[in-house]
């Protein structure tokens, strides 16, 4: 009686509870859907879809279901994550030759760094040109900065920033920013990101031969395409707008050669609007790196 009671319990059941797929094929959709690769999960639903008529929805909602509990897992470990955890970034060694108030070439330094917490994020970057020369190693270029955002959503977010630069060659002893605004990613795609930010911005800057400090206004474009798995094209410019106004561009093209390493090719362009007396408005530097991510 219990077993007729049972097979009759099984037959009222809804279809969509009874599952239609082999073990294998379920096995198989939920070890691509757990690995996280769009392109293996794109590739394991579509052959696990042609061969299973019927079971669409059901591989889908598995899909559905483990990332789902990724995502819920991924925020819990942000939300109790501590200042000092979930640091990634790279650093990069390399030669630059840089044009326009001289021409020189020079070994290149650099270190990014980031933090992206549940809604808050963090970026450290630095980048440093050492020279030689006859009277010595002489930083000729140093570029560093800090930066803050306070997520209020996928998109739209709060900034602060803090910069340090010094290009003697361009008459810059030394120049410190201070800037805050609001930032919106106004493409999110797999793979092109473009975030564009504007804001308020106080620079104080000690010339060559003068000092000055102006209230001035920040813009700031973030572009990254991803051409291809090994590849990624950035496109980075800030802009100052004041009384003497600053454009800063930097687009650099960078491949994985083996594991964690890659090669850079970037190419800067630094113009002053109002440079010291003798000086040019326009710096170009090229830098050829090898870029190492951690």
């Amino acid at each position: 009686m219990r077993l007729i009671l049972a097979a009759a319990l099984l037959l009222a059941m809804p279809a969509a509870a009874q599952s239609t797929l082999s073990p294998a094929v379920r096995q198989m959709v939920e070890a691509a859907a757990s690995s996280g690769d769009k392109a293996k999960i794109d590739a394991v639903v579509a052959v696990a879809k042609e061969t299973n008529k019927g079971s669409e929805a059901e591989i889908d909602k598995i899909v559905a279901d483990i990332s789902a509990a990724k995502a819920a897992e991924r925020e819990q470990q942000l939300a109790s994550a501590g200042f000092f955890d979930n640091w990634s970034g790279s650093g990069q060694l390399g030669a630059s030759f840089s044009t326009g108030n001289s021409e020189t070439k020079s070994l290149t330094v650099g270190l990014n760094l980031e933090r992206d917490g549940l809604k808050w994020r963090h970026r450290a970057d630095a980048l440093v040109d050492i020279q030689d020369n006859d009277g010595g190693t002489d930083q000729q270029r140093i570029l560093a900065g800090y930066q803050i955002d306070y997520k209020f959503s996928e998109r739209l977010y709060a900034w602060g920033r803090f910069e340090y630069e010094r290009n003697r060659e361009a008459g810059i002893d030394r120049r410190f920013a201070e800037s805050a605004g609001l930032g919106w990613r106004a493409v999110d795609g797999e793979r092109v990101k473009w975030d564009l930010e504007a804001g308020p911005a106080l620079r104080q800057t000690k010339f060559v031969t003068y000092d000055e400090n102006e209230f001035a206004g920040r813009g700031a474009s973030r572009f990254l395409w991803t051409l291809s798995e090994n590849t990624v094209f950035t496109n980075d410019t800030a802009i100052f707008f004041s009384g003497s106004s600053s454009i800063n561009n930097t687009a650099a093209l960078t491949a994985k050669l083996l594991g964690a390493l890659s090669a850079r090719l970037s190419f800067n362009v630094a113009w002053e609007e109002e440079p010291p007396l003798g000086l040019k408005s326009t710096d170009t530097t090229s830098r050829v790196t090898l870029v190492y991510d951690f």
